[in-house]
């Protein structure tokens, strides 16, 4: 099967771990033609947003990717909002996919598919990543943008899309309340870790190799934490805790774990913090050497805003704390998880005495249910076949 993976709603960023990443790879590993079409939006220095040039070329995986610019019709300062491209039919005419797979749904040329769908039919499915935390957050964007500009084009585009997959439960809340679209035509597909990259792996020699790479003792308890460092994600909190009861004599021989590199400003949070030494800085780490982060840990701390990271520690079978936010009742398979209200000081004060108080009884309780659920759930190889049935 031909399939074109559309990615013009957003960024798209060369070697990380995001489902446009992710599923057209597997795809390619199906034995599936792939193609994905993008815009010249991505990480220029593994943090901050910018701009690449036009270009066409095959990806780390294989992929062809076609990074689009935006149309000279639309004046700059509307360009990323408006999203409308120069050469989206064109692309599709010369690919002739057997399906197109949009990986989010805001953007202009939403209509561009459509007009190639009605001249030449193929079934269209469309995931979303957007939901009222990290977006539609003002009374512009929630009612102008979103609720009319987006909502206009969704509603016109409707009737060629065979499936909403959004990718949370409150993404499918978000397409219905402020899009106006059909619950009857969605279905989760929820992010998960790309279990293909880790096949005929030795788990207990990773973790023994990593943990000896890091100086964390094969039988000390390892907590986890990663992604993108921002404020919002509140780890430079988490690390300041853990670093202040380490030096006060709690958490016994446990260890902390940062992967990730930091924006500008949690980087000044954290040159103003006395990191203790249990507290392993493994900075920037490449979205297919994460596992080992997860594999060598015992435990994952979340304290903020929803990262991809969530579903995919969980399918590295690990039990983990998350912060509590709506829509995300998926993440608790029956015990793996514990939902934090808040990331003051105090709370993750307790949060850390708590989980290893009785030697760590509740970290093995919730990592056996991670454990038996968690790769079944989210698995990005039944997620990816999933995606394009």
């Amino acid at each position: 099967m031909r399939i074109a993976h559309i990615c013009l709603a957003a960024f798209y960023i060369d070697g990380f771990g995001y489902q446009e990443n992710i599923l057209p790879r597997i795809h390619r590993k199906m034995g599936h033609e792939v193609m994905i079409v993008a815009s010249t939006e991505t990480y220029l220095d593994r943090t901050r947003l910018g701009y690449v040039e036009p270009s066409s070329y095959i990806n780390e995986d294989g992929v062809p990717v076609h990074r689009l610019p935006y149309a000279s019709w639309i004046p700059k300062r509307l360009q990323a909002k408006v999203r409308a491209y120069k050469g989206v039919e064109r692309l599709l005419e010369e690919f002739r996919p057997d399906l197109i797979f949009v990986h989010d749904v805001q953007f202009w040329d939403f209509l561009a598919i459509r007009r190639y769908v009605l001249r030449r039919p193929t079934p269209v499915y469309a995931d979303c990543h957007t939901d009222y935390v990290n977006s539609a957050r003002g009374f512009v964007s929630r009612h102008i943008l979103h609720g009319l500009f987006y909502r206009a084009i969704l509603r016109r585009v409707s009737p060629i899309v065979q499936r909403f997959l959004p990718t949370l439960p409150v993404r499918g809340d978000f397409l219905h309340e402020v899009y106006g679209l059909d619950r009857a035509k969605m279905e989760l597909l929820p992010f998960g870790v790309d279990d293909t990259q880790t096949e005929g792996l030795d788990r207990e020699q990773v973790r023994r190799e990593a943990r000896a790479e890091w100086g964390v003792p094969d039988d000390a308890l390892l907590f986890v934490t990663g992604g993108k460092l921002d404020l919002r994600k509140n780890i430079h909190t988490l690390i300041d805790r853990f670093s202040r009861a380490k030096r006060e004599g709690e958490l016994g021989d446990a260890h902390l774990l940062v992967f990730g590199q930091a924006t500008p400003e949690v980087q000044a949070e954290l040159d103003a913090i006395d990191i203790h030494e249990h507290v392993h800085m493994l900075g920037w780490t490449p979205a297919n050497e994460i596992y080992r982060a997860f594999w060598a840990a015992d435990f994952a701390l979340f304290p903020g805003t929803h990262s991809v990271l969530w579903e995919e520690a969980i399918g590295h079978g690990l039990g983990a704390v998350f912060h509590h936010w709506r829509g995300m009742d998926h993440l608790d398979l029956g015990g793996n998880a514990r939902i934090i209200q808040e990331a003051a000081p105090e709370a993750l004060d307790r949060l850390l005495r708590e989980l290893v108080a009785n030697d760590g009884a509740e970290i093995r309780r919730m990592n056996s249910v991670a454990a038996e659920k968690g790769s079944r759930v989210f698995s990005f190889s039944a997620i990816a076949a999933k995606a394009i049935a």
